[in-house]
């Protein structure tokens, strides 16, 4: 136990680490009050399941997009200036949904939201590289239960708010909230942080351009792809179901919003108190074998939606992910939990960890991008079960890849990759 909480204050001596946890621990205190509802909010806007799907699918699309160009310029210009600018325009989109009450309206702040996302290469390279590598996993751990953290009651408090307002008021007032936060990390991260990454300015320095970008990858292992597909395939599982998770639970189980609330807060807890000790053991026994448990459990817990009859099959189901989830192993689009994290940086030198921890995220979202739109397509046209056993069936394709295909460097590689 003493180890661990040396590891732990030895993170938050990270003056970096401190601040990019705290100030999206503050966000995601607002904004994981409304998140658990916002496509029930789409839909009583007067957008179809169909609908739904198309419109996750162009904010998808607007991820993707800027993955790449977020990895080149957190090499070129630096970390700082990248997640600064990338906060600015994350905190716009709460202007968009305030303005507009029509569904197709709500694109454009889904838009902005996903231009910020052109921070995660900087945000993953800056925790990388301000911890010493035997002690990644646990930095994204730390990181991950942080900012997590406030769905443990947030998600609930949220349920009781649109079961008391209605679903309309109640989640334009939690973005309300949201707007706030958002400006107030803006400052914060313009004040404080410090780079950890000084780019090469000189003639020699890696160009803004694909090829040469292309070029980078084609350096790095072959796992690197084996990532990509795996990645892919369970990004896309995920979207085939999550945003409609609610919506089938409410339709078809008489789930009401605060008991998702519940739900929701609970699992948020399971996850959180396994976060760094996952991580700490993925530190000392390496990544694979944790990654692995949360590969298995996922798509478990997909699988238990259709199969479930009521409140207490998808309270079983959802802790079943929420321990795949604390394991640190599940992937999201271009997020994964801390022991995958940990496990792209030990592959990816640090002078090129930017460019290509961004063209993996281009890579990822773009072979992910039909989730949603397949999920609203099943569940409108075939049945509402179908976007839950689809997204099984990918999960476990994942699972099994992965199992079979990658390896991890060994130790000594990782300093050299480090040095």
């Amino acid at each position: 136990m003493s180890g661990t909480v040396k590891i732990i204050k030895d993170i938050f001596s990270s003056r970096n680490i401190l601040v990019i946890t705290l100030t999206q621990s503050l966000f995601m205190l607002t904004a994981t009050l409304w998140w658990p509802y916002w496509s029930r909010y789409i839909v009583e806007l007067g957008a179809t399941k169909y609908q739904l799907g198309i419109v996750f699918m162009l904010e998808q699309s607007s991820q993707l997009i800027l993955q790449l160009p977020g990895g080149i310029l957190a090499d070129k210009l630096g970390r700082k200036r990248v997640i600064v600018l990338s906060s600015v325009f994350r905190a716009l989109s709460p202007v968009v949904y305030l303005a507009f009450q029509k569904w197709y309206l709500v694109v454009p702040g889904m838009v902005l939201t996903q231009v910020s996302s052109m921070m995660m290469p900087a945000v993953n390279a800056m925790i990388a590289e301000s911890m010493p590598q035997e002690n990644r996993a646990a930095s994204y751990g730390v990181y991950r239960m942080m900012t997590w953290g406030p769905m443990i009651f947030t998600a609930l408090i949220g349920g009781m708010i649109v079961d008391r307002l209605g679903i309309v008021p109640g989640v334009r007032f939690c973005i309300a909230l949201t707007l706030v936060t958002a400006w107030l990390n803006v400052f914060l991260r313009w004040r404080y942080l410090e780079d950890t990454y000084v780019a090469d300015t000189s003639a020699t320095s890696p160009k803004f351009d694909l090829s040469g970008s292309m070029e980078v990858l084609k350096s790095v292992p072959r796992t690197v792809w084996y990532l990509v597909i795996v990645a892919a395939l369970s990004s896309l599982a995920v979207r085939t179901a999550s945003g409609f998770m609610f919506i089938y639970v409410e339709e078809n189980l008489a789930v009401t919003a605060t008991q998702w609330g519940i739900i929701t807060t609970v699992a948020s807890i399971v996850s959180t108190l396994l976060t760094v000790p996952s991580g700490l053991l993925s530190d000392r026994i390496g990544r694979k074998p944790v990654i692995i448990v949360s590969r298995i459990l996922q798509p478990l817990m997909v699988l238990g939606f259709p199969l479930s009859m009521g409140f207490w099959g998808i309270f079983i189901s959802r802790m079943l992910g929420a321990v795949g989830e604390g394991f640190g192993g599940t992937v999201m689009g271009i997020m994964g939990g801390p022991a995958w994290q940990a496990l792209v940086a030990d592959i990816i030198p640090a002078d090129r960890r930017g460019r290509i921890m961004g063209l993996m995220g281009t890579l990822i979202g773009l072979l992910s991008l039909p989730g949603t739109w397949l999920g609203g397509y099943l569940y409108d046209f075939v049945n509402p079960m179908a976007p839950f056993y689809t997204s099984f069936g990918l999960g476990i394709v994942a699972t099994i890849i992965f199992i079979l295909l990658v390896k991890e460097p060994e130790k000594q590689a990782l300093v050299l990759k480090d040095s």
